[in-house]
């Protein structure tokens, strides 16, 4: 099972190394950084990466800022894995606990899993609430995703992508494990910055 991370990253030179460390290291992994036009040194931090990791790891630089769902989008263009899974590039994975949901990856369509905030508090996604933990709380199989896409919009994009996946009734498996440390709140953080800005 080929899984490709997708991580749209704008001005997170300070955290992309943080965000790309937490990723273990495994042959079935690839990650792809789509770089929405930083006007940092984002994309230099990304290369050093690069070279000095045995990740997997492409980068792909963006000439214009177009938000993070039409980064995500381009990310999904060039995924090659059989499940994909999105990561802010201002949050991290709890590295220990990836093959636990990993495992759980059997054909679903859709597998949940928790996050925990700065302060403490965990999100955990479950049918009654998926509809508002939306975003980066699921592993999709691609071939399930076929060709649903973010909109062209910089607040609530997460939503409609959200509600594409599920008017498609997805066979789901919702685990107990939580495997995100989602950045906020934060100071200049993308949710934040946009309101989700409007992300």
């Amino acid at each position: 099972m080929k899984l490709s991370i997708i991580i749209p990253v704008y001005n997170q030179e300070e955290l992309i190394d943080k965000c790309l460390d937490s990723i273990p290291l495994k042959e079935n992994i690839e990650i792809i950084v789509v770089n929405d036009a930083s006007t940092d040194e984002t994309s230099n931090n990304v290369l050093k990466y690069m070279f000095n990791s045995n990740k997997k790891i492409k980068l792909i630089n963006c000439k214009e800022n177009r938000g993070a769902g039409i980064s995500r989008n381009i990310g999904l263009d060039e995924a090659v894995g059989e499940y994909v899974m999105f990561l802010d590039s201002d949050d991290y994975i709890y590295t220990k606990r990836f093959d636990k949901v990993s495992n759980m990856l059997n054909g679903e369509d859709i597998v949940y899993y928790g996050l925990e905030t700065n302060n403490g508090h965990i999100l955990m996604p479950k049918k009654s609430n998926r509809n508002e933990l939306c975003g980066t709380v699921k592993i999709i199989k691609r071939d399930f995703i076929k060709e649903a896409r973010y909109p062209d919009k910089r607040f609530a994009e997460d939503y409609f992508f959200n509600q594409d996946l599920l008017k498609k009734l997805p066979r789901v498996k919702y685990s107990d494990i939580v495997l995100v440390h989602y950045n906020s709140p934060r100071e200049n953080s993308l949710f934040d910055i946009y309101g989700r800005k409007k992300k």
